[in-house]
């Protein structure tokens, strides 16, 4: 093809639907689609095999595309064999999905010709001739003429006090999506950092006859569940600081289901995340972050079903602690744990501790060979509060020199600064039309790959992604 080409670095969700937006609105532009795991279209939540890994949305809202919304359950309708409790189908089918997406769109008779799939990790880019030169694992390169970054969520933070003696021992588990496979088979008392859907999800998967799990959090909150049936929001506006908020969303929560008001809250908090000052987003994140993913991010009837079982026979127990410290004892791991009103720290034995914290948006201390390049190297600057990197409101990615690149975007949690809201599918899909278009628009010839970007500018939502 003669026409530009656009690299996307990541071929998640995020990832995916950007590269099918960008072939669907445009007849000229080739894509690179660069993923280092070598799955296309599949995300670590997406590859599961596991039954019981339900989505936390309802199929009816899952569709890949804003402007057809029964683009899945048409799907599914001809689909052979398929498995949905509630409502909710299985991680595993929706992976299936995103994966017959990814087909359709190699297609030779659809955009086949103009789609690369490129298996390898990039280790730095560079700008060069307008565009941008993409090293690959430090022996190949591409060239594109406008890149995106797509790259999901980041490792969870390691644990305060985590003993060096635990990294690779096979007692301490950093990514719960491979637990399932090297948990030792001897753990039958089992740590989990962390409280929400990622813990549930690792409890559900390996739960077994004998096998107790302990799940700490600074809240001790767990994940509430969705209702049997859907609900029309109320549709309210929502105005003010977090706490003003908080407020209105309270008192309409005694006239309706508190889920229907939390969803429309959530259509809401792209322009109320806008407003605030950054002072004010720091308090919610202090404050009220907990409260709000408690009440937002809800598991599925079935899956709340299988934990309030799990709590009932003591299986699990969630509590509100923070852990200070873990160290190898033996074949155990000793945590020391301070429950929260407690002043006084103690110790517990494990057989295993898995990370279940979530992804952390701190880029600054990231390991990711590519962020940690752009970082050194000025192209990129961190955002505020530890929201992922520094973006405009059209996703262009800020540099050191507070300069937006004319071509250089990103997507998903790395957004968070300018969304709050980035990481469930029913916002991912909205954005990934809004930078495709973005990102065409952007690739007419210039003298210029960069325009100043005014201090400022990134706490409002800007009308490209409305």
């Amino acid at each position: 093809m003669s026409g530009p080409t656009v690299a996307v670095i990541g071929a998640g969700f995020s990832g995916l639907l950007t590269t099918l937006n960008i072939l669907r609105m445009s007849p000229d532009v080739s894509v690179q689609l660069i993923e280092r795991r070598g799955v296309f279209g599949l995300g670590p939540a997406y590859a599961t095999g596991n039954p019981k890994h339900l989505l936390n949305v309802r199929l009816s809202n899952m569709s890949a595309f804003p402007d057809r919304p029964h683009h899945l359950a048409d799907w599914m309708a001809v689909q052979p064999a398929w498995f949905a409790r509630d409502d909710f189908i299985t991680r595993g089918d929706y992976g299936r999905y995103l994966a017959h997406l990814l087909d359709e769109a190699l297609r030779p008779d659809r955009d086949g010709e103009r789609l690369s799939l490129i298996r390898g990790e990039v280790s730095a880019i560079r700008p060069h001739d307008g565009g941008w030169k993409i090293m690959l694992d430090g022996r190949s390169s591409t060239f594109a003429d406008a890149v995106v970054l797509a790259q999901g969520n980041l490792s969870p933070a390691a644990p305060s006090g985590l003993d060096p003696g635990l990294i690779g021992s096979g007692r301490y588990l950093s990514d719960p999506w491979s637990a399932l496979d090297a948990l030792p088979p001897d753990a039958d008392d089992i740590l989990l950092i962390g409280a929400g859907l990622t813990m549930v999800d690792a409890a559900i998967a390996l739960r077994r006859p004998g096998r107790r799990f302990t799940a700490v959090s600074r809240h001790g909150l767990l994940p509430r569940s969705h209702g049997s049936t859907t609900m029309p929001p109320p549709r309210r506006t929502y105005i003010g600081g977090p706490a003003e908020a908080f407020r209105q969303a309270r008192l309409a929560a005694r006239e309706d289901d508190w889920r229907a008001v939390v969803d429309d809250v959530r259509h809401s908090a792209r322009d109320l995340w806008g407003a605030w000052s950054l002072p004010q987003r720091s308090r919610f994140l202090r404050h009220l972050r907990a409260l709000w993913d408690n009440h937002r991010h809800r598991l599925a009837p079935g899956v709340a079903r299988e934990v309030t079982a799990m709590l009932a026979s003591e299986e699990l127990e969630v509590t509100a602690a923070r852990v200070t410290a873990l160290s190898p004892v033996d074949d155990e791991v000793e945590a020391l744990l301070k429950n929260r009103g407690d002043p006084q720290p103690h110790t517990r034995r494990f057989d295993a501790v898995i990370n279940c914290s979530g992804p952390t948006g701190d880029v600054a201390h990231s390991n990711e060979p590519l962020l940690k390049d752009l970082l050194k190297q000025g192209l990129a600057a961190p955002a505020s509060l530890g929201l992922g990197l520094a973006v405009d409101p059209k996703g262009r990615l800020i540099d050191g020199r507070m300069l937006a690149h004319n071509r250089l975007f990103a997507i998903g949690p790395l957004t968070r600064s300018l969304f709050w809201e980035a990481t469930a599918v029913p916002d991912l899909r909205e954005h990934a039309v809004a930078v495709a278009r973005n990102v065409l628009a952007a690739l007419p010839q210039g003298d210029e790959y960069r325009q100043p970007f005014l201090l400022g500018a990134a706490n409002s939502v800007g009308a490209e992604y409305r």
